[in-house]
């Protein structure tokens, strides 16, 4: 997991560490806003509902990411997100105050700080924005692409994306059907522009 940033105040503040299993809610969105979480282990997606009741993932967060840290450094008064473990994982509970007071003492890294959450938090979002009215294989191979960036890695320079949960909630983050990413994996697989067994994925082949 790349550190986003080598100066980060939070990593230092106390905070209860609590275990979590898979499909645990750690905040529903509008809940009262108290404490920041930070990813000690695990992954977390960042859910909004739909009035249908669909899921729409609005982020992946893992180890090292800070859970509701720009809601609270904007001075929300709720979460503006559902936050649900896709694995098992520890998570350090901040309070919300020790989060403000870290954040204010020094000038310059509260610049740093917000401008850190703002384009963490959007990143993401961005992406689902742009790749709206692309072709499906291609929403697929900048999906892999924008979860290498952040939780890849390279052996012998390969390029490699080990993910931690299914297919499903893979097609749920692109906005496809479960079946339509089989599909379309496997012709992309044919065509040599990725390669993947079960949920690895081998990038070298994206140009």
């Amino acid at each position: 997991m790349k550190k986003f940033c080598q100066y980060c105040q939070y990593d230092y503040l106390n905070g209860e560490i609590i275990t979590t299993n898979e499909n645990s809610i750690i905040f529903n969105t509008d809940d009262d806003l108290k404490y920041v979480y930070q990813i000690n282990d695990g992954y977390v997606k960042m859910v909004r509902y739909l009035e249908n009741g669909d899921e729409k993932i609005i982020g992946i967060m893992g180890p090292g990411d800070y859970l509701a840290l720009l809601a609270i450094l904007q001075k929300k008064a709720s979460y503006l997100a559902t936050a649900v473990t896709l694995t098992k994982t520890i998570l350090k509970k901040i309070l919300y105050n020790e989060i403000l007071i870290a954040y204010e003492k020094n000038q310059s890294f509260r610049d740093r700080c917000l401008n850190c959450a703002v384009t963490r938090s959007k990143t993401f979002q961005n992406y689902l924005v742009q790749s709206a009215n692309i072709d499906v294989k291609e929403k697929i191979i900048n999906t892999l692409r924008i979860l290498f960036e952040k939780f890849g890695y390279r052996e012998k320079g390969i390029q490699i994306l080990d993910l931690p949960f299914s297919k499903t909630v893979l097609a749920n983050i692109i906005g496809i059907r479960r079946e339509t990413l089989s599909r379309n994996l496997k012709k992309l697989q044919d065509d040599e522009i990725i390669k993947f067994e079960k949920n690895t994925y081998i990038l070298n082949y994206v140009i």
